[in-house]
């Protein structure tokens, strides 16, 4: 037989004398000493043991090597153009294996390629494209001469000639002919001129 335990003064239980007892209450939870919660040790939240500083980062990033110079990227891609691609490559790979930023190296080589495609175009149209005609129409002027020097008009006209220099006094037109004033030079001493128009294969005819 159970023999049942009279209730203290004042308390009275609530729930039947066969139920299992109740849970003991948790213990209250701390309370920091400055107010406010502090997140588990190993949350992004917790900056126990931060530098600090306003930019901790750039305080960690002193100790780093200093990344490898961009310039040499700017020279490279100026005279090899595309081919610049390869300093990018390699200086960018040091830099990220410094911890450092490979943004300049790309911006330097893009603004580079740039401008050098801008300063090449405008060679090319400025000095190359003219030397270029120079030496086309030096070529041309060359055949000329030798052709008027062998031919029978200039024979029977002016005779025996000793030499002949012809001179271009026009630019080419669209059909090819250029008006040139040829010179001769006869074998009395004296000189003789004649205007021909010629085609770029040295035919030409007296000009009317």
């Amino acid at each position: 037989m159970t023999v049942q335990t009279p209730p203290e003064p004042g308390h009275y239980p609530s729930a039947p004398s066969w139920a299992p007892p109740e849970p003991a209450p948790a213990p209250p939870a701390a309370t920091p000493l400055y107010g406010g919660t502090v997140p588990a040790y190993d949350s992004p939240d917790n900056k126990h043991g931060q530098l600090l500083v306003r930019f901790p980062g750039e305080v960690h990033a002193g100790h780093r090597p200093e990344a490898p110079s961009w310039r040499p990227v700017v020279a490279w891609t100026f005279v090899l153009s595309v081919l610049g691609v390869i300093s990018v490559l390699r200086r960018a790979s040091q830099a990220r294996g410094y911890g450092r930023s490979r943004r300049p190296y790309w911006i330097a080589f893009v603004a580079t390629l740039v401008a050098g495609a801008a300063f090449w175009t405008g060679a090319v149209a400025t000095v190359a494209m003219p030397l270029y005609r120079y030496h086309v129409e030096s070529g041309i002027t060359g055949q000329l001469q030798s052709a008027v020097a062998s031919d029978a008009r200039v024979k029977k006209e002016f005779g025996a000639v000793s030499g002949v220099e012809c001179t271009p006094e026009t630019d080419r037109d669209a059909e090819g002919l250029r008006t040139y004033l040829c010179t001769f030079q006869m074998s009395n001493g004296k000189t003789n001129g004649l205007y021909v128009d010629a085609d770029i294969n040295g035919n030409w005819q007296e000009k009317r």
